[in-house]
């Protein structure tokens, strides 16, 4: 049964492939939250991961009724949302972003 919060489960990985593999296998796919100092890292998990919405550098708890947001697979019920949001924005993923103080650090 999917859990709703406050909860979180925080792994640790060397491969980013793998926690994503990982993750996407889960049955339910509602938000994922990353964090990391890679420009690189943040728009590949925001890319590949399942759900309606990817956090980075910041926790799952944002104002979903400043805009719409889904619950896919097994989590929700479907995309909800004030209507006004769900009229003015429309999206398939949404990134929010807590951009580090001091930047990201270059892949190069």
């Amino acid at each position: 049964e999917e859990i709703f919060g406050p909860v979180i489960c925080v792994y640790g990985y060397d491969d980013i492939d793998l926690a994503i593999e990982q993750a996407n296998a889960l049955p339910y796919a509602f938000q994922a939250a990353i964090f990391t100092d890679r420009l690189s890292i943040a728009n590949h998990c925001i890319q590949s991961l399942a759900g309606s919405a990817v956090m980075v550098n910041d926790h799952t708890a944002f104002r979903v009724d400043w805009m719409p947001f889904a619950g896919l697979r097994r989590s929700g019920l479907g995309v909800g949302g004030i209507a006004y949001t769900m009229e003015d924005m429309s999206l398939e993923k949404m990134a929010v972003w807590n951009w580090p103080e001091d930047g990201f650090r270059s892949d190069r």
